[in-house]
C-alpha cells in the first residue's frame, strides 16, 4: 500500500489526542474529519483503520517497537511504524520512522505468540479477570473475538417495515445484507457502509443495534398494553425495540440523567412513528412515585465496564480500572434495590450488561436475591452471550420475577 505522509501525521494527531489527552478514539476520528475536508473517502477509511487499530493493539504494538510505555509523539510514530510493518512488511520511507527495524519488530512479533496479555494487547488484570472466570481455554476464544472489530447490524422496525422489505429496500441501494436465525429482527450488512442517509432510514425502517443488544428487548416477554420502566435509557436503542414489539400499545417510561440523550430518544421515537414512550430525567423519578408495585416489566440496562464490546469499543479495555469496577458494582446493587419495588406481584425485573464478567453479573444478581429487596424474587433464566459463541457483543441477561 502507498502511505501518503499527510495522512499518517493525522494519525499521529489522532493518538497523540486519545493517549495523553484522553480523548474518545470516536470523537477525535469524527474532528479530524472535519478539520481535513479534502480528505477523500479512501483517506478517510485509512486514518480511522489506523487509529482503532493502534488502540485496539497498542500493547503488542508497542513490545515489537520496545517500548515499555508511550510517552512521546516518537513512541507513537514508533507503533504506527510496528502496525504497518506488521501489516505490509515494508516501512514507508519516511523520517519519522528512521529510528526504526523492520526485522526486529517482527522477529519480536514471534515472540509473544504464546503471550497471551501482549499478543491480544490487554492489560494483565482484565486476563486474570478473564481466567479466574471462563478458564483459558474459553477466555482465549473470547478474547481473540472481542479482538476483532464488530459487523454493522441493523434492528428492523416492525412497526413500520418488516426484515424482508428491509432487505429488499437494501438491495436497492446496492447494500447487502443477510439475516441470522436466532435474531429474528437484525441484518448483517455485509461492507459497512453509510447509511444513516438512506430514505429508508429516514423514514424509521431501521435502528442500529448489535444482534445481542437486540437480544435485551426480545428477553422481556412483553404483551400490548404493558406498563413498562426501562431505568437506564440512555438514547432509548432498547426502548425503541420494547415499543415495536408492544406494537406502540402500552406505555414506556424512560429514564435517565442526561436530558441530550432523552432529547436524542424522542427524536428517534418520532422518526420509528413511536408515541407510547414518556422520558423523564432520573432526578424527577419521584413523579412516577405512584406506579410502584404496579409496572409490569422493569428493565435495568446498568452502568457497566463496557468490556463485552471491545470489538466496536476498543477504548474500555484501557480506560476502564479494576476500582472503577468497584464503584460500578455499588450503582449496579443500588439500581437493583431502587427499581424492583416498582414491579406489581408477577411482574418481571430484566437486568442486563454488555459485560460479561461474573463481578457485574451473576455476582450482582446473587448478592441481589439474597438481600431484602430481592428477597420475593426468583430468577426465570440467565445467560452470558460470549462474542466467540455469537460473533457480537457480549451480553449478558438474567430475567427474575417477583413472586411476592
Amino acid at each position: 500500500m502507498k502511505w501518503h505522509h499527510n495522512l499518517l501525521v493525522g494519525v499521529i494527531n489522532g493518538l497523540e489526542q486519545f493517549f495523553f489527552h484522553k480523548r474518545r478514539s470516536v470523537k477525535v476520528v469524527e474532528e479530524l474529519f472535519e478539520k481535513n475536508k479534502k480528505w477523500g473517502s479512501r483517506d478517510r477509511k485509512i486514518v480511522s483503520y489506523l487509529i482503532f487499530e493502534n488502540v485496539r493493539w497498542v500493547r503488542k504494538f508497542a513490545y515489537c517497537s520496545n517500548i515499555k510505555e508511550l510517552s512521546t509523539k516518537k513512541d507513537l510514530w514508533s507503533i504506527l511504524g510496528s502496525s504497518i510493518v506488521i501489516k505490509d512488511r515494508l516501512l514507508p520511507n519516511f523520517i519519522e520512522f528512521s529510528h526504526l527495524d523492520s526485522k526486529k519488530i517482527l522477529n519480536r512479533e514471534k515472540k509473544i505468540k504464546n503471550n497471551r496479555k501482549i499478543s491480544q494487547s490487554i492489560p494483565d488484570w482484565i486476563d486474570s479477570l478473564g481466567v479466574n472466570d471462563f478458564g483459558n481455554k474459553i477466555w482465549d476464544k473470547e478474547i481473540k473475538a472481542l479482538n476483532i472489530k464488530s459487523n454493522l447490524v441493523l434492528r428492523c422496525n416492525t412497526l413500520k417495515s418488516n426484515i424482508n422489505h428491509l432487505k429488499k429496500e437494501l438491495s436497492k441501494n446496492n447494500i447487502d445484507s443477510f439475516l441470522i436465525k436466532e435474531y429474528p429482527h437484525a441484518l448483517i450488512i455485509k461492507e459497512p457502509k453509510k447509511i444513516t442517509n438512506l430514505s429508508c432510514f429516514k423514514m424509521g425502517y431501521f435502528e442500529i443495534q448489535d444482534a445481542n443488544s437486540q437480544k435485551v428487548a426480545l428477553s422481556c416477554n412483553l404483551k400490548t398494553r404493558m406498563t413498562v420502566i426501562d431505568a437506564c435509557a440512555g438514547a432509548g436503542g432498547k426502548s425503541l425495540h420494547m415499543a415495536s414489539i408492544m406494537k406502540n400499545k402500552g406505555e414506556i417510561i424512560a429514564l435517565d440523567p442526561f436530558d441530550n440523550k432523552l432529547k436524542e430518544l424522542n427524536n428517534r421515537a418520532i422518526r420509528n412513528g413511536i408515541d407510547i414512550i414518556r422520558t423523564l430525567n432520573t432526578s424527577n423519578k419521584n413523579l412516577i412515585s405512584n406506579i410502584i408495585g404496579k409496572a409490569d416489566r422493569v428493565l435495568i440496562d446498568a452502568p457497566c465496564s463496557g468490556l463485552g464490546v471491545l470489538k466496536r469499543n476498543p477504548d474500555a479495555k484501557w480506560n476502564m480500572t479494576p476500582k472503577k469496577i468497584k464503584d460500578l458494582i455499588k450503582v449496579q446493587d443500588s439500581l437493583l434495590e431502587e427499581w424492583s419495588k416498582y414491579l406489581k406481584k408477577g411482574g418481571e425485573l430484566i437486568y442486563a450488561t454488555c459485560s460479561i464478567f461474573k463481578n457485574e453479573n451473576t455476582n450482582r444478581i446473587k448478592t441481589f436475591l439474597k438481600s431484602e429487596s430481592g428477597k420475593n424474587f426468583k430468577i426465570i433464566k440467565e445467560k452470558t452471550f460470549f462474542s466467540y459463541s455469537t460473533g457480537f457483543d457480549g451480553f449478558y441477561i438474567a430475567q427474575l420475577k417477583n413472586c411476592e
